[in-house]
């Protein structure tokens, strides 16, 4: 009897943890990547966090990672940088002056010397490791592999070490302003199918124009500062079957530019919970 007693419980818990898991996915509303991407127009313009929540805290911290997703936020970004042994860090600068104090850089230091590192907030300077070890597949993630100026692919090249460690590649989309390093990181096979977003810098029309025109074709997204942003170079990109991504949205004025005056296909802002309030309102 007790035996029965046992296995009558033993259920009602794995019915009850099922009917939790199933209600938390629900309530979070994550759609895929794919999905995602083949929908971002300027009708459903996808919405990137732009390092979490940078006005209420600091830059890839996982309290405003935390926020971002609160406000409703389904993709946070990540900055990536490697250290001196080839472990990838996130935090928009090289330098750690700006976020932790500390006039260090990664890409000089090892794991050992950026353990003791912390946030303005005192959480430590967080690895990319870390952020998926938290997070997991609750949410998606928007990556920036940065490195200085001539530098070859190695950031890539451990992204999609870390990609395939963690098996993301169906959780993230990839960013870069370097082509060599884009072509890089597509000619991985298990990389094939993660959308890429191409950070373009550029000086005039004419020349985003002519990138645009040459650009690789398996890119998804081409990405131009709303202060340069033109009509011009928007029809260009749709007419090569890229969509556009403008940065970064910080103002009410920012917002509308974006999402009414250009009709972006995605965008990253500062305010993850202002600009997904005016896309619904604006609907």
């Amino acid at each position: 009897m007790k035996r029965i007693e046992y296995l009558i419980i033993a259920l009602i818990s794995i019915i009850g943890f099922s009917f939790t898991t199933t209600t938390v996915f629900a309530k979070n509303n994550l759609s895929s990547v794919e999905h995602d991407v083949n929908h971002a127009s300027a009708s459903e313009p996808l919405v990137f966090s732009h390092r979490g929540s940078p006005y209420n805290s600091p830059d890839h911290s996982f309290k405003g990672y935390d926020q971002a997703i609160k406000d409703g936020g389904q993709y946070i970004e990540q900055d990536v940088w490697l250290s001196k042994d080839n472990v990838l860090y996130v935090s928009h600068d090289n330098n750690l002056k700006n976020s932790t104090g500390k006039n260090i850089n990664i890409s000089e230091s090892t794991t050992d010397q950026l353990s003791t590192v912390k946030l303005r907030n005192g959480e430590n300077l967080h690895k990319l490791s870390d952020v998926f070890d938290k997070y997991k597949k609750s949410i998606h993630y928007i990556i920036e592999t940065k490195k200085n100026a001539g530098d070859n692919t190695d950031t890539e090249k451990a992204l999609v070490k870390e990609l395939n460690n963690y098996q993301m590649n169906k959780n993230v989309i990839m960013q870069d302003s370097s082509i060599p390093g884009i072509k890089e990181f597509h000619s991985k096979k298990s990389q094939r199918n993660v959308p890429i977003l191409w950070l373009m810098d550029s000086v005039t029309q004419r020349q985003y124009l002519e990138k645009i025109n040459n650009a690789p074709k398996y890119i998804t997204f081409v990405s131009v500062p709303l202060e340069q942003l033109t009509p011009k170079i928007i029809k260009t990109a749709h007419k090569n079957g890229f969509k556009v991504n403008t940065w970064i949205i910080n103002t009410y004025n920012d917002n509308y530019n974006a999402l009414k005056t250009y009709k972006v296909d995605s965008l990253f802002t500062n305010n993850t919970k202002e600009t997904l309030k005016l896309i619904h309102k604006w609907k």
